[in-house]
């Protein structure tokens, strides 16, 4: 009887916490010209994947405050002249409304911060799964996401300030890269040409720069307080 009742509760803690998430998805269209521009100043995993469609899928899995607060977060999508452009925010003066009852158990943590003299909590988890075309420029940045990139072989930007970034590349494909952390590694299982190798390691940050088979696509990485991975991939 009492593993029938912890069953139950199980089951319906994981129904209440499915039921507080919300999903946001868009498709933007992107002509191969244009740069893909992803501003996606808060969130923890950032998923970037490539697809063969002239056009940029998004979509967006958040919880904030157990789901109280889930207007908390500002998505805008545009699709000007200048190439698709995401960009994600958060109304901070709704976040000021957070309750400690909000984020009894949080399993990604809980904030605390005070405003006129008064406390408020704040716990988020925001997802992204994004696809976007093979072989288009693009930019992603993030303050706290961890950033995942797989199957693009056209120009990237992408940085992270606490977060990592993961990307795989062909290894018969040429790249002109450059890698940067303050306080973390980096990490290559592709055999790249370093332009400026360093005789000793800084004690504080550095950053690489080289080529892949003789050069081609500019791929950029950063992270201020994480690590940089750059894959064999396809």
């Amino acid at each position: 009887m009492k593993k029938l009742f912890f069953l139950i509760l199980l089951n319906s803690l994981s129904t209440l916490s499915v039921s507080a998430q919300k999903v946001v998805e868009k498709t933007l269209p992107a002509a191969s010209n244009q740069e893909i521009d992803l501003q996606l100043k808060f969130g923890d995993d950032i998923k970037i994947s490539a697809w063969d469609k002239p056009e940029v899928y998004v979509k967006v899995t958040y919880n904030i405050n157990s789901g109280r607060l889930n207007d908390a977060l500002k998505l805008d999508f545009n699709s000007g002249t200048n190439g698709p452009r995401v960009t994600v925010d958060l109304d901070h003066d709704l976040l000021k409304t957070g309750r400690a009852e909000d984020c009894p158990d949080a399993p990604y943590g809980r904030n605390r911060s005070s405003y006129n003299g008064q406390e408020y909590y704040t716990c988020t988890q925001i997802d992204y799964e994004i696809k976007v075309p093979r072989n288009n420029s693009l930019v992603v940045n993030t303050i706290n996401g961890n950033i995942e990139l797989r199957g693009i072989n056209g120009p990237v930007n992408a940085k992270s300030i606490s977060g990592f970034v993961d990307m795989s590349w062909p290894d018969k494909k040429g790249a002109t890269i450059s890698f940067k952390t303050i306080t973390g590694e980096v990490y290559s299982d592709l055999n790249i040409g370093f332009t400026n190798k360093q005789k000793e390691i800084p004690i504080v940050g550095y950053q690489l720069k080289g080529d892949l088979n003789g050069g081609g696509s500019r791929v950029k990485l950063e992270t201020i307080s994480n690590n940089v991975y750059f894959r064999k991939g396809n």
